[in-house]
């Protein structure tokens, strides 16, 4: 801890960082609530809640979130931190309606959703919802800050303290209502923090012609997130409605993932490399490679370890009802291919998210056929490779794009020499494992 705040830390490793956290926590989390006592069945019905949750919220925060740099860096003083109040009322307005909808849809929502009649403490979930989805603007507020540090002492906190308020209630014999419950006390003190934070850094006034322009640029930043992430929700829909089991469901879930690392620095040097790439299209490409770079010589080597390791570590990490996760976790473990390239963020530098979502929209399409086609003759797996195949045609159309419309080799913002080494790699360790 002394040395991590002894040395200067930038943004973008700071968010390198929290993503980091976040995904850990995910696992963590996972991983206590298998060896908790609760039976598969009861750790599906949290998998399935989280699972609403997401569906229900992750295109309009990830949307408004991407937003949120820009929006704010062409803003002047005055209007940016009436840009920081505002921002923080849309959150919660959004999050009051997300409410509303699922504690009075809930009949609608879970057979839809689910595939289920019914999932336990879902109502208590929804309350969580709205007091946690305000909160997330939180290391954003910090990003436009400049407190790169902030960031990592609000990960810290915020996702150590979420681990031991769903688990420790678990552990000592309240189950999941009793996770729950504490997790709606520990969102009401986030609430809090969110608010002073908001106090101290915005303008306490409401200005529509803000909101509208703030919802107006996110909206098709919102609807590229919709399409790119409802593949892996789309997944998850498609086991529910097929298997009709929450015991199937979680063995799915904890198998369909990717490798958080790549996840975490992939969306991080994205997210970072818009500004820079907008500001200085040279420079910020160069930069965009040589991070790469140094991603890909990190991400892949403990990629093809876990490769190898995954089938004793799964049973071992979470219990033996899980081992049955490992071959899924293996397959998903390849779409590391695709993850760290990053034309995408290219694209949204140029200005051009419209390109973003026309690819997204292809993706989708592809991937709705192939998962509907493969679950039938391959079950889980089937599911796995048609996620693995779908990430493909949105890169590989995204890097179309950028050779046609700006001329754009690939070798200009990807040390293909290197990538192509550690893809080869990747291949050949997947069909040693398989064999």
């Amino acid at each position: 801890m002394k040395h991590l705040f002894s040395v200067n830390i930038g943004t973008t490793r700071a968010l390198q960082l929290f993503q980091l956290m976040r995904l850990g926590s995910v696992i963590l989390t996972s991983i206590l609530l298998a060896k908790s006592g609760l039976s598969t069945a009861e750790i599906g019905t949290y998998e399935m809640l989280l699972y609403i949750g997401t569906s229900m919220t992750f295109f309009w925060v990830n949307g408004l979130l991407m937003g949120m740099s820009p929006v704010y860096a062409s803003l002047g003083d005055t209007d940016r931190k009436a840009f920081v109040f505002n921002n923080f009322l849309v959150f919660c307005g959004i999050a009051f309606a997300v409410f509303l909808l699922l504690f009075f849809g809930e009949k609608m929502l879970t057979p839809l959703l689910t595939g289920q009649a019914e999932v336990p403490y879902f109502r208590l979930f929804s309350l969580y919802l709205l007091l946690h989805l305000p909160t997330l603007p939180v290391e954003y507020i910090y990003l436009l800050k400049e407190k790169p540090r902030h960031i990592v002492v609000w990960g810290m906190a915020t996702f150590g303290l979420h681990i031991a308020a769903l688990y420790l209630p678990v552990w000592f014999g309240y189950g999941l209502r009793g996770g729950f419950t504490a997790l709606i006390w520990l969102s009401i003190l986030k609430l809090l923090w969110t608010l002073r934070l908001v106090l101290v850094s915005g303008s306490m006034q409401w200005r529509s012609d803000l909101v509208r322009h703030y919802l107006g640029f996110s909206a098709p930043l919102t609807l590229s997130v919709l399409v790119g992430n409802f593949i892996i929700l789309f997944d998850a829909w498609l086991v529910g409605w097929h298997f009709k089991d929450e015991t199937v469901f979680a063995i799915f879930r904890y198998g369909s993932r990717e490798f958080p690392l790549a996840t975490a620095l992939a969306s991080a040097l994205a997210t970072s490399a818009i500004p820079l790439l907008a500001d200085d299209f040279s420079s910020g490409l160069a930069l965009l490679k040589s991070q790469a770079r140094q991603m890909m010589h990190l991400v892949f080597p403990l990629t093809l370890a876990l490769l190898f390791l995954s089938q004793p570590l799964f049973p071992w990490v979470f219990n033996p009802d899980f081992a049955a996760s490992a071959p899924l976790f293996n397959i998903y473990l390849l779409i590391t291919a695709s993850r760290v390239l990053l034309p995408n963020a290219i694209v949204l530098a140029k200005g051009d998210p419209h390109l973003v979502l026309g690819v997204g929209f292809v993706e989708l399409l592809v991937k709705i056929a192939l998962g509907l086609f493969f679950i039938q003759h391959w079950g889980l797996v089937g599911v796995a490779w048609s996620a693995v195949l779908a990430f493909w045609v949105e890169k590989l159309g995204l890097m179309w794009l950028l050779r046609k419309k700006y001329g754009l080799h690939i070798e200009q913002w990807l040390d293909v020499r290197w990538y192509l080494v550690y893809v080869s790699l990747l291949c050949v360790a997947y069909m040693a494992t398989i064999l």
